[in-house]
């Protein structure tokens, strides 16, 4: 089944689409999530650098509470009160004043809450700022590990331990949640004997402060974990010390679908990454949302389709409008050709001024078109008329030539009858001339037929000069096969005779070379007759076919003009000649095919 093809203005309108709205519409989606794409990029490097600076801003600030407990356990006046403790010597008075010696510390950095020495003979010593107490401290008795599992977890192990951040129990007025750094008290001038451990105990507004950076961001925060999973820092203080769920999908995962249950954030837009503080066995969390950044780039791009939307509809009725007024001309046309089709040659395309100037110009040539069609077609009819008195007079002369052979043929047998062989074998050449030169006049030959008609050419014009002629013909045998137009040389030979020896008395010599060179034919035509004046040989060595007035020159003419319009100006011809002397005539022909 034929498939219908769409009107002119159908494929306007859907040029118009595919040209415009729908790489419009592309192009905006494409730009919004290109820039989306730019903007979580830099959200990302800037997650990356919020983590890095709060990570060195930890690690800083660990480090000078980790230098104070290295100048507590450090200190040779309390390892000195420790072993008195161990060694139970005056225990109440080294008891307080261990006890005051670690209250000076409390002066050296904010957010110190706590310090605690416990003793190899499990005595607590310690200074609570919260409880203002000696004898009650805020986190050790209800910690969920007794004194002596404390100590024993610890002593022997080299460094600085974290313990997990907890709500103080036993605080009354306010809520603190705290930290804690040990290290164990090694007396080195007792062979390294380990006489206790020390607990330094911070808030976690120490650890807040740093994750927010001192300031509110309300699309982005931070917490800390342990490797665990544990909050050791976190904005929601009733869960720290609790642990992060993990998942198989990793930490990072576990970390944001912790952070969606927390609905901070919108569930949609959060982003999360995290950085390892490894000196501290801490992850630091950064929890951030793009959807108000997001949102305000679909509204722009909204805003942006919408205006678009708005110029095209603009443009869409302006561009209806033209092919509104376009189709209606091309139809006019149409129908005008559709009538033609159906036999009324005479009807016209009416030119009017809103038809656009390329439909009026295929109307106007569409009527000069038809207007010559009339013209041809009046002019037909008469040609038909001529043909057929034509047809009429090419059946009478049909008789011409065949009454024209049977005839020479007649007088051969009369000449051979009275045994005049010179007139027979003239008139058999001429026969021979005569029907070469009428079967196919334009027809393509070998050179070896040409060759065969010169030989009878050349008979008769020995018979007609009584034999003084010397002719020589020079044709290679590879020469032989090229084919060519027949009678192509036969001017140039017949001119030799016709004006070349006209009046001559020395004897007329005719030499006819042809070789092969490459892809071309060489023929030269030489004769020793009466030459050429200068002008002629200039006029055809410019191409310049002479006067066709000139009855002596039409055969020159016509022979030049034929060898051009064969070859296409690929034929190369030139005359040499002086009066008197000879005449020289080269061409060169370019080969196209070989037998």
């Amino acid at each position: 089944m034929k498939r219908k093809r769409k009107s002119l203005g159908v494929q306007l309108i859907l040029s118009f689409l595919a040209t415009s709205i729908i790489p419009i519409i592309v192009l905006n989606l494409f730009s919004y999530y290109n820039i989306s794409d730019i903007v979580i990029d830099n959200h990302k490097e800037l997650m990356e650098y919020n983590l890095g600076r709060t990570k060195t801003a930890l690690e800083i600030s660990i480090g000078s509470y980790e230098d104070v407990l290295y100048q507590i356990y450090s200190n040779d006046e309390i390892i000195h009160l420790i072993n008195r403790i161990n060694q139970e010597e005056e225990l109440v008075i080294s008891k307080n004043q261990l006890r005051r010696t670690l209250r000076g510390y409390f002066y050296v950095k904010d957010y110190i809450k706590d310090i605690a020495i416990i003793t190899e003979n499990n005595t607590l010593v310690f200074y609570d700022s919260i409880t203002g107490s000696t004898t009650r401290n805020s986190w050790i008795s209800d910690y969920g590990v007794s004194q002596e599992a404390l100590y024993d977890s610890y002593i022997g192990r080299k460094g600085t331990y974290f313990m997990p951040t907890k709500k103080a129990p036993n605080v009354q007025n306010g809520s603190h949640y705290l930290f804690h750094m040990v290290h164990q008290v090694v007396d080195f001038n007792k062979q390294n004997r380990q006489i206790g451990i020390v607990i330094l105990t911070i808030d976690e507004k120490m650890l807040e402060d740093i994750c927010t950076g001192g300031q509110e961001d309300l699309a982005a925060y931070n917490f800390i974990a342990d490797k665990a999973g544990n909050l050791v820092s976190y904005q929601e203080k009733s869960l720290l010390g609790s642990a992060v769920p993990m998942v198989e999908a990793g930490k990072l995962q576990a970390y944001k679908a912790f952070a969606k249950e927390q609905g901070i954030f919108p569930r949609d837009g959060i982003f999360v990454d995290a950085i390892e503080v490894e000196k501290l066995g801490w992850e630091i969390i950064n929890v951030s949302s793009q959807e108000e950044t997001l949102g305000k780039i679909a509204r722009q791009q909204r805003f942006t389709l919408l205006l678009l939307l708005g110029s095209l509809a603009v443009l869409a009725v302006i561009i209806l409008y033209l092919i509104h007024r376009l189709t209606k001309s091309v139809k006019s046309v149409v129908n005008i050709m559709q009538s033609a089709r159906e036999g009324r040659i005479l009807d016209r395309v009416p030119i009017s001024p809103q038809m656009p100037s390329e439909v009026e110009v295929i109307a106007r040539q569409y009527n000069y078109t038809m207007d010559c069609l009339v013209e041809s077609a009046e002019k037909e009819k008469e040609l038909n008329r001529q043909r057929k008195d034509a047809e009429i007079m090419a059946l009478e002369a049909q008789i011409n030539p065949h009454f024209l052979y049977n005839t020479l043929d007649t007088i051969n047998w009369i000449a051979i009858g009275k045994k005049e062989f010179d007139i027979s074998r003239a008139i058999t050449a001429l026969a021979r001339i005569l029907r070469y030169g009428i079967d196919g006049s334009n027809g393509i030959v070998t050179i070896r037929e040409e060759y065969e008609w010169l030989q009878q050419y050349l008979l008769l014009q020995q018979n007609r000069l009584k034999d003084q002629l010397e002719s020589n013909i020079s044709i290679p045998p590879e020469a032989m096969g090229v084919k060519v137009h027949k009678l192509l040389f036969q001017p140039f030979i017949e001119n030799s005779f016709v004006h070349g020896f006209e009046g001559v008395k020395r004897k007329p010599v005719l030499n006819i070379c042809m070789e092969l060179i490459g892809h071309s034919l060489k023929v030269q035509i030489e004769d020793n007759g009466k030459g050429m004046p200068g002008h002629i040989v200039e006029a055809i060595n410019q191409e310049q076919y002479l006067d066709a007035q000139d009855k002596n020159q039409i055969g020159m003419r016509n022979a030049l003009y034929r060898i051009q319009l064969y070859y296409e100006g690929r034929a190369k011809i030139c005359v040499e000649s002086q009066e008197g002397v000879y005449t020289r005539i080269t061409m060169v022909l370019p080969v196209d095919k070989a037998c």
